[in-house]
């Protein structure tokens, strides 16, 4: 397993997430997106993103779009996110 910080992707207008946003690789190939220590979403190894928490924030939702851009996934953004169906 491999956890480091998630970089900042796309069009968001800070440098850094301060250690508040995380990726972990997992050994069975899946990437989980921990925000404010919370995981709220991942890809797994089959490259299909799973919604792990039901809740909604500002920042998290920067979080996100920054993995799924990170990742190469389309998507993102409230409206997408609302769409999406939560999973464990």
């Amino acid at each position: 397993m491999k956890i480091y910080d998630l970089p900042v992707m796309g069009y968001d207008r800070a440098k850094s997430f301060y250690g508040k946003a995380k990726v972990i690789e997992k050994d069975n190939g899946e990437k989980v997106l921990q925000s404010y220590n919370i995981e709220v979403c991942k890809i797994t190894s089959g490259g299909e993103f799973v919604r792990m928490w039901s809740g909604y924030s500002v920042t998290t939702m920067r979080h996100v779009n920054s993995f799924l851009n990170f990742f190469g996934i389309s998507g993102g953004g409230k409206a997408w996110w609302d769409a999406q169906t939560i999973s464990a």
